[in-house]
């Protein structure tokens, strides 16, 4: 887990660990079982369980009936349509541009 020293909260656990299984549905392509994901987290099996079928309810994932597995759903897509390509660069860019402006005076 990521800690921010801007952080003034303590962060949310249960989030934390949702967006890490989103993440790792991402990287297996063709989706996964409740077991692989807990052995690959370090979770217990009813703790990705439980998130997983929040998630469901909420439209991230769907399970296959055929074999249990999850996928992600469009929804997740759709999470980054609000986000844009310059703003990332302007992220990227702002530190190495103050960086250049210092050395420059």
């Amino acid at each position: 887990m990521q800690n921010n020293e801007q952080t003034e909260y303590k962060t949310v656990r249960g989030l934390t660990r949702g967006l890490m299984l989103l993440n790792m549905l991402n990287k297996l392509d063709g989706g996964a079982s409740v077991g692989l994901l807990a052995e690959l987290s370090g979770l217990h099996r009813t703790t990705v369980r439980r998130l997983l079928e929040t998630l469901q309810e909420e439209g991230y994932v769907r399970r296959s009936p055929s074999d249990d597995s999850f996928r992600l759903t469009i929804k997740v897509r759709q999470l980054s349509e609000g986000f844009r390509d310059e703003q990332w660069i302007s992220a990227l860019a702002a530190p190495l541009l103050g960086d250049l402006l210092r050395e420059g005076v």
